[in-house]
């Protein structure tokens, strides 16, 4: 009897032991597969880590199903950012330019610059100068003839102003820099100015090989401004579930426009995915200062550049209100 108790006493002893074992590598397994997807993120700076957990065996670098394709000093940069704010949307740190300089690199190339994602995710990418080459646009809807494809622009002046200061960012002696007007190539007409200010005629080209109902034409302002309420207007482009909130921005009174909200909950989503400064703005060429304009040459750019903007809004269907355009 006393050895029938013993049996089952190192039974019970073994069944536990085995039980433990199991839920000891079960835990040892899970933990592997966390920290295999932190170096992953890690490395890729996706910012999607808390995402990923919980579909851990379902992530996976996938193709863009959204790109955000020009212009240039037009806030695409930040529009990246404050869209990487959905737990929905991953998107690589740099621009890859793949259907521009980097397109004989194949397919795969291009896959696997994007950060890893689930299936419920959306990768988006950004190169504003898509939309400035013809073939781009081609190899782009030859990829994919359904992707949503997002436009900023600006207004015109402003946009030719940033242009030349980041231009020139290097060269700190303003006596080495040529006047504003001289780089404008001293007329408002110029082929020089008409290159950053017609827009219309880029995004026509875009609607000649994609339906309008794919394209979504944004304005800088309002992104500096309002971003919450452009944001809202990028989730339902999207199809995204509603999750941006005003508490995932904050206005910057020095910087005099809004920068992310360190408190948000959705703030840890873009941690690794964006350059920040510690106040929680865009690091880089944010908010450098415009080059002054000649009162008598402002007002031949806005006269020249007027027709332009009606070329613009008469194509896309809405309009902005730019301050340098406002009637007095």
């Amino acid at each position: 009897m006393f050895k029938t108790q013993k049996f089952k006493v190192l039974l019970q002893v073994t069944s536990l032991a085995f039980v433990l074992g199991v839920v000891l590598n079960l835990f040892l397994y899970n933990s592997s597969v966390s920290s295999n997807i932190r170096k992953t993120l890690s490395r890729d700076g996706s910012g999607s880590l808390s995402r990923l957990i919980s579909d851990g065996d379902d992530a996976q670098r996938r193709f863009p199903k959204a790109l955000i394709i020009g212009f240039s000093k037009c806030g695409t940069t930040a529009l990246r950012a404050f869209i990487s704010l959905h737990p929905d949307i991953v998107s690589p740190l740099e621009e890859v330019r793949f259907f521009t300089l980097n397109y004989t690199k194949g397919m795969e190339w291009y896959r696997l610059k994007m950060p890893p994602s689930t299936k419920s995710q959306i990768t988006i990418e950004k190169t504003p100068f898509y939309i400035m080459d013809r073939e781009a646009l081609e190899r782009i809807r030859e990829f994919n003839s359904t992707i949503r494809l997002i436009i900023s622009v600006r207004d015109p002046i402003a946009r030719l102003q940033s242009q030349y200061a980041h231009t020139f960012r290097n060269v700190l002696d303003p006596d080495d820099r040529p006047s504003f007007k001289a780089w404008c190539q001293g007329n408002a007409n110029s082929d020089h100015v008409v290159r950053f200010v017609d827009y219309a005629s880029h995004i026509s080209a875009v609607y000649d090989l994609f339906h309008k109902s794919q394209v979504l034409v944004l304005s800088e302002e309002a992104l500096e401004m309002d971003p919450l309420s452009v944001m809202k207007e990028a989730e339902a482009f999207l199809g995204l579930r509603a999750s941006f909130t005003k508490y995932d921005f904050v206005f910057n009174q020095e910087k005099g426009f809004y920068c992310f909200n360190m408190s948000s909950p959705n703030y840890p989503n873009i941690i690794n995915s964006v350059k920040l400064s510690e106040s929680g703005c865009i690091g880089g060429g944010k908010g450098r200062e415009h080059p002054e304009v000649d009162e008598d040459f402002f007002q031949e750019l806005v006269k020249a550049i007027r027709p332009h903007n009606e070329h613009l809004f008469s194509l896309i269907g809405k309009r902005f209100d730019w301050d340098n355009f406002k009637e007095s």
